[in-house]
């Protein structure tokens, strides 16, 4: 099956989102379109890629071996990649064959910072890292950074929220002869209609919930409808869960909730007892969010480390390595001057 690359009306070569400009750039002529312009072109351009993909769908669905328009070459990807590059002329492809209409994501919120400032921001986290052994990640390293459209479903949700208990409120007494405490015991129930918003849960099997989670929050209110332009220079994954079982734990979640929002009202010295959230509506849409990731692997480790970088605001999460010659060192440090601090209190005090 053929993928799919944004031409450049002017030169014919292909084009980039580039998040710095918040505009699509052609790297041959140096030509820029704004939103309005390309997106009304794309829009076009998908519609008729739909109609010849229509009576190829189960095929898509799992057929992994594309071929590049630009030279032809056979791009081979995983079964959830829809976004990637070719591997000989490096054109960015959409492969636009896997975005069958069950599968096309509602929204998508572009990338905001570029790859130049994703490695500068990177560099800038580990410098902080004291512990992080020498040379674990070098510039040229960190330049290998990839910028991903990861799959998500963001949920609202009405829900009618309860929290009923027992309050009580103690008070004690002394007597000459005695301490008398007193405990008065209340019934209580406090319920209330609440209204979550942008509650979020990859869809993706192989997510990392601590590395995604880690990065939140995404500014989710600048997302725009999707068109496969945005993916363009991009690498992008297409969910493989659906939406019933990538939200199944989210009355979980919202019972977590419940009890902070309803108990400031109660005017007892503590209090206790259960919490239920019964969603009366639940609203979700399929999106593609923004995220930078790297790995790196030294040598003698079992695994790699893994690292993700919020594409909007910076934000990155990830478990560095612990040089231990640093953490002797400092141990070390610290256990002399502690010796020398208390050899001179013992000096001048005795």
């Amino acid at each position: 099956m053929a993928g799919v690359t944004y031409q450049c009306p002017n030169c014919g070569s292909y084009l980039r989102f580039r998040p710095e400009l918040q505009r699509w750039k052609c790297d041959s002529c140096d030509s820029e379109f704004n939103e309005e312009t390309l997106l009304e072109k794309a829009a076009e351009y998908e519609h008729d890629h739909d109609h010849a993909h229509e009576h190829a769908q189960e095929e898509a669905a799992a057929q992994v071996v594309y071929h590049c328009p630009s030279c032809g070459s056979a791009v081979i990807t995983d079964e959830t990649t829809v976004a990637t590059h070719c591997y000989y002329c490096h054109n960015p492809v959409v492969l636009e064959g896997k975005l069958t209409r069950d599968m096309r994501p509602e929204k998508a919120l572009p990338f905001a910072i570029s790859k130049e400032m994703a490695v500068e921001r990177f560099m800038q986290w580990v410098g902080k890292k004291r512990f992080v052994p020498k040379g674990f990640f070098a510039r040229e390293q960190v330049k290998n950074i990839q910028g991903v459209y990861y799959p998500h479903f963001v949920t609202d949700c009405e829900v009618d929220g309860s929290y009923e208990g027992e309050g009580r409120n103690t008070s004690i007494a002394q007597t000459p002869q005695y301490t008398i405490t007193t405990t008065q015991h209340f019934r209580f129930r406090r319920r209330a209609d609440i209204n979550f918003k942008r509650l979020m849960r990859p869809a993706l099997k192989s997510a990392d919930r601590k590395l995604s989670d880690g990065i939140h929050p995404f500014p989710l209110e600048t997302m725009k409808p999707f068109s496969g332009a945005y993916l363009a220079g991009f690498l992008a994954e297409r969910r493989d869960i659906g939406k019933d079982e990538a939200t199944a734990d989210i009355r979980e979640e919202l019972e977590g909730y419940v009890r902070p929002l309803l108990s400031p009202t109660l005017n007892y010295m503590s209090h206790s007892g259960t919490t239920e959230a019964k969603i009366k509506q639940k609203h979700s849409q399929y999106v593609l969010l923004p995220t930078w990731v790297i790995s790196y692997h030294r040598e003698g480790d079992k695994a790699p480390y893994y690292f993700a970088m919020n594409g909007c605001t910076g934000t990155v999460c990830g478990k560095l390595p612990v040089s231990k010659g640093k953490l002797l060192l400092t141990g070390g440090l610290l256990s002399a001057a502690c010796f020398v601090v208390y050899g001179l209190a013992a000096y001048f005090l005795f």
